[in-house]
């Protein structure tokens, strides 16, 4: 029997583990999925801004991720990950539990550095947690004042259109409470909105945060927060309201797997995400997307997951198809509207080359998304 040991169920590892246990049954392979994650549930993360905003509440942002399980097949253990030892292939766990394996998936996400900026920690709200997301809708609700700041200190964090989103969907939540007068301003390292996308994507928010009436300020680096100002090298801002998008890193015990040139990402190389020196090993989170030129974002992490769980098939079956990494499809918020937009990708040897552009927009893609996320959650609610 062939052991895959899979660690973390959120995106990443959901999506690997369904991925192995469904094409190893068809092929009649032997081969035991198991997954270890620290939380009961498996969050929708991009739900939280309509927490915040009050259009969604806090049970439906999550499912119970044991019912994978009984819907996929694969065995679920709710642990948290002490020590991982690459060299005798072996998981510790908080329960006191050692798993070994044959081949080793870590999607375990990111963890917020918070403290790495002087006053981000003490002041603003975000909805970067289902927590957050719930001070901060109540922060909305009782807001009385003219100034909102959406301050980003580093690049890239989780969903790299968040900041431009949440501008857009304010003025939208203001003006349906007659607050026609706030002044929202996004500060973001980006040169300009989102060009991380492309011209099209570029444009595209260029035209809707004029629409909007949503200033954008380059952050050209971060000074400090006080209780009532966001300063930068470049800006003064005051503010009434501060949302704040968090700086993300590698997770504590990954420390080990940290990239000697920028620590907040793993070691990792492409195109099917190994851990350099173990090819039993795979890791894919936002923690090892940006070394191979890819966005740390939902889809992308979707399309790594059915790479690796692809390699891992090839070696145990001998011959079975490594995927490509898939065009992904990006449904995004507008003013008043959504768009879909597309991003090709080409492996160049070293890293991930991709060329983006926008595809329509519609008020129907705020449905669109908004349905594919609740219908994500409800495979797993029995």
């Amino acid at each position: 029997m062939t052991k895959v040991l899979v660690l973390g169920g959120g995106t990443a590892g959901l999506i690997a583990a369904r991925y192995l246990k469904a094409e190893a049954d068809r092929l009649k392979l032997d081969v035991d999925v198991t997954m270890v994650t620290a939380s009961e549930r498996h969050y929708m993360p991009p739900l939280f801004m309509e927490v915040a905003l009050g259009s969604a509440e806090a049970h439906e942002t999550w499912a119970p991720i044991k019912n994978a399980e009984k819907v996929y097949g694969f065995k679920v253990d709710i642990d948290r990950v002490t020590k991982i030892d690459l060299d005798n292939r072996q998981v510790k766990t908080e329960g006191g539990k050692v798993y070994d394996y044959d081949y080793l998936f870590l999607g375990l996400g990111v963890k917020y550095a918070w403290d790495k900026y002087k006053g981000l920690a003490e002041h603003g709200y975000h909805n970067y947690t289902l927590e957050g997301a719930l001070e901060l809708r109540k922060a909305l609700y009782e807001f009385k004042g003219k100034r909102v700041v959406i301050y980003t200190p580093e690049a890239p964090h989780r969903c790299g259109i968040y900041p431009y989103e949440m501008g857009l969907a304010l003025r939208a939540y203001f003006e349906a409470k007659g607050l026609n007068d706030v002044e929202i301003t996004v500060v973001h390292p980006d040169r300009e909105p989102s060009v991380g996308l492309g011209p099209d994507l570029v444009r595209f928010f260029k035209r809707e945060m004029e629409k909007a009436r949503v200033n954008f300020v380059r952050n050209e680096g971060h000074v400090k927060i006080t209780p009532n100002k966001v300063i930068t090298k470049n800006a003064e801002l005051e503010y009434d309201l501060l949302i704040k998008v968090p700086p993300i890193a590698i997770p504590d015990v990954m420390a080990f797997m940290a990239n000697e040139k920028d620590p907040r990402w793993a070691r990792v190389k492409g195109p099917d995400f190994r851990y350099p020196g173990y090819d039993d090993v795979y890791v894919v989170s936002e923690a090892s997307m940006p070394p191979l030129g890819l966005l740390t974002a939902g889809v992308p992490l979707h399309n790594a997951a059915v790479v690796s769980a692809t390699s891992i098939l090839h070696q145990v079956h001998g011959g079975y198809p490594i995927a490509e990494f898939a065009p992904t499809m990006c449904l995004g918020v507008g003013y008043h509207t959504g768009f879909t937009a597309n991003c090709e990708y080409r492996w160049t040897g070293s890293k991930y080359e991709r060329t983006c552009y926008l595809l329509f927009k519609s008020p129907l893609i705020k449905e669109m998304k908004a349905s594919f996320y609740r219908g994500w959650l409800d495979s797993l609610r029995l």
